[in-house]
């Protein structure tokens, strides 16, 4: 049985090395995600020219000299203006021309042609004529801007993939988000992120973690104020350290790609296998089958106050077995646990709980 385990696991290993490195294997499955992947779609429509006349992508439709700069716009918007100068928005190009406020909002030609006339008016004492501008809605709504205020979390999100697309070799942010939970739950980009005026600069973060995270995860929050839990507070980690904020292809959005066990063992290293001898539950279920990923009431983040339960809730009836165990005939049972003392820790003996390389019952 063992040398089965080990050439079916030898097995796979080859293979995920050959979908690795082999570069037909790699375009046959990036044609395929291609295929399914909405933010593909999308980014083959745009490169085609077939998307449909929205906001998204009105300012494509304008042209050059209908955009009037930034500094136009900064000579009202002082404020926003500034903060964004602060940010990394305000250093990218697109070949030789600067991003400006106008990549995001779309041309400003009608808007400052409006509200330059209105100013305008009202230096002159007209001010009758400038509120006879700002009532005429058909004026209004054709100098009106592009407002993220107004947009769903998908027309503004579409807005932002423009330029974060990504790429299937760096896929954080347009291949993955499509397919997120967060994306499903009509998160939009806008809910973490600042483009004028963010807490972190760096990532244009509204706020830093975990505070921006735990505005809908409050959940989370409470779990993290048991005694016993991840260094999320003290900042000794943080939620992006096993989450992918941008979505990916596990449940909750774990960060590795391979399987929640392998962002746990990042860390726990030595709970890492293969072993020759697994423990059904952390195959099955993984690492969750007994611990609460961010804070518990119980040691060692367990879902059980005693590990005696935690095990009884699989090993129910464990009768102790001729030449098995010392002590199952003719004296006490180490598995009665209601009379013993000595024994009603399980792990007392079967230590290598996460797996042994050395005995089938996990003994030392």
């Amino acid at each position: 049985m063992n040398k089965v385990k080990r050439f079916t696991l030898l097995i796979f290993c080859l293979l995920s090395i050959a979908i690795l490195v082999s570069p037909q294997i790699k375009k046959l499955t990036g044609a395929v995600l291609n295929k399914v992947s909405i933010g593909d779609q999308l980014m083959v429509a745009r490169a085609e020219n077939k998307l449909p006349e929205t906001q998204q992508n009105k300012m494509a439709a304008s042209k050059a000299e209908d955009f009037v700069g930034s500094q136009k716009c900064a000579d009202c918007h002082t404020n926003i203006a500034a903060h964004y100068q602060l940010t990394p928005h305000a250093k990218v190009k697109i070949g030789d021309k600067q991003v400006g406020c106008e990549s995001c909002h779309g041309s400003a030609i009608n808007h400052v042609a409006l509200y330059d006339t209105a100013a305008k008016l009202t230096k002159e004492g007209k001010d009758a004529e400038a509120q006879a501008l700002y009532n005429d809605a058909a004026k209004v709504a054709a100098a009106s801007m592009k407002s993220f205020d107004s947009m769903t979390p998908a027309e503004s999100t579409k807005t932002c993939l423009q330029c974060h697309e990504g790429t299937q070799d760096r896929s954080d942010v347009r291949f993955n988000y499509l397919r997120s939970e967060h994306f499903r739950h009509g998160v939009s980009c806008l809910d973490c992120h600042s483009s004028h005026s963010p807490k972190r600069v760096e990532f244009l973060l509204k706020e830093t973690e975990p505070e921006g995270c735990y505005k809908c995860h409050a959940d989370q929050k409470i779990s993290f104020a048991r005694p016993f839990h991840h260094k999320v507070p003290e900042g000794g980690m943080k939620c992006s350290d096993c989450h992918n904020q941008h979505g990916g292809f596990q449940q909750k959005q774990i960060r590795n790609w391979i399987g929640a066990d392998m962002t746990c063992t990042k860390c726990h290293t030595d709970k890492q296998g293969p072993f020759v001898y697994e423990h059904a539950p952390l195959k099955i279920e993984g690492c969750q089958a007994c611990h609460t990923p961010h804070g518990s009431t119980n040691p060692k983040l367990l879902k059980r106050n005693e590990v005696r339960f935690l095990c009884l809730e699989c090993h129910s009836n464990t009768p102790g077995l001729p030449g098995e165990e010392p002590g199952s005939i003719g004296g006490q049972a180490p598995h009665n646990l209601a009379s013993s003392t000595t024994y009603n820790n399980c792990v007392r003996c079967h230590t290598a709980i996460h797996g042994s390389n050395s005995h089938p019952r996990f003994y030392r």
